[in-house]
């Protein structure tokens, strides 16, 4: 080959590499199996992780972001060919975010474990960056950002800005722990850590009527979760009853603690909903911990201005409701409920805590 082809064909070759570079959104290491991947969505990642090709201790890295046009879902380890230890996802650049508008989760954890997604740049610093949106407003149970499924356990979402605004008042939310069926084997979603997120609705105009939703069966109980330093922000839906965290039934011994609850702008519901910021009716789970939450204001810790609810409907509000079992004592400690406004047309019940049998 002539020295000036051999230059042309060495061009080509860069501009090819460049250009397959500039496209892949996602970039994948990982410690067995094809060492490195390219990806334009985190469904194609997730999907080499469940065929096999990436093994072992894994890392995706979003240089870019991402439209989803179908559920991007991460099998167990040893589901069909997946084979991994672990897999971390964080953000390589500021202001990058994995979005899609899907009747269903946009990122579902099915029975995946060790997961986690910091939303971090670079896994590093102190506020959330990485954003995960689900713009679907439809009424279909099981529309969120991120869904547990299938006993996910020890999986960690943080620091990460999460909305979604699927409007079913079960089933959905920004997140979800649900299980398949009462006949599926195995556990539930145990051990999972939700950390330092920020949450709110897709858009403002359809609220999701839970922000975290979870829900299980007898023997498939989602237990000891955390919920932990989070902002829930503009999320109570105004038709119906809402809830910032909605322990639906089947779980335990979860730990809610250091979370704020706020509205930005005064509250203007269309309906006569009970609106919850942390609801626990769970009368078959124990030793529930609820600590250091704030409720009420118009920005973190119950800062800036008082909460003001306005219309002609009557809302109950419960500030926290818990309704839990009696083999093992539950700790509600330390949790501040003030600066809220709350105007009905006619006599409902105002709860700042309210224990129920």
């Amino acid at each position: 080959m002539k020295p000036k082809r051999i230059l042309l064909f060495l061009q080509m070759l860069i501009l090819s590499a460049f250009v397959q570079n500039a496209s892949a959104q996602i970039t994948l290491t990982a410690t067995g199996g094809t060492a490195a991947g390219t990806y334009t969505t985190l469904k194609g990642a997730f999907d080499a992780i469940n065929a096999g090709t990436h093994k072992n201790i894994i890392t995706i890295k979003i240089t870019d972001n991402t439209t989803e046009t179908a559920t991007a879902v991460l099998n167990s380890s040893g589901s069909g060919s997946a084979s991994y230890t672990s897999v971390k996802i964080y953000p390589t650049v500021t202001g990058k975010s994995i979005s899609g508008s899907l009747i269903a989760p946009l990122i579902k954890f099915s029975g995946a474990d060790n997961v986690t997604i910091d939303g971090r740049v670079n896994a590093s610093g102190s506020a959330p960056d990485l954003t995960i949106t689900n713009t679907q407003t439809g009424i279909t149970a099981g529309i969120s950002a991120i869904g547990f499924e299938g006993e996910a356990t020890f999986d960690t979402v943080r620091y990460c800005n999460v909305k979604a605004s699927g409007t079913s008042s079960t089933g959905s939310g920004i997140i979800i722990f649900t299980d398949v069926s009462a006949a599926t084997a195995g556990n539930g979603n145990d051990n999972n850590v939700i950390d330092h997120n920020f949450f709110t609705a897709s858009t403002n105009a359809n609220r999701p009527y839970n922000a975290i939703y979870a829900s299980g069966f007898a023997g498939q109980e989602n237990d000891n979760c955390t919920v932990s330093n989070n902002e829930f922000s503009n999320f109570f839906a105004s038709g119906a009853a809402s809830n910032g965290i909605y322990l639906a039934s089947n779980c335990g011994a979860w730990t809610i603690t250091g979370n704020s609850f706020y509205e930005t702008a005064p509250y203007v519901p269309t309906g006569a909903g009970t609106i919850t910021p942390i609801n626990i009716n769970c009368p078959t789970g124990n030793s529930f911990v609820i600590s250091g939450n704030h409720i009420g204001g118009t920005s973190k810790d119950c800062g800036g201005t008082d909460w003001i609810k306005t219309s002609a409907n009557n809302n109950i509000f419960q500030g926290i409701y818990i309704r839990s079992g009696s083999a093992a004592a539950s700790s509600i400690q330390g949790n501040t409920i003030q600066k809220i406004s709350w105007a009905n047309s006619a006599n409902a019940p105002f709860y700042g805590i309210r224990v129920d049998t």
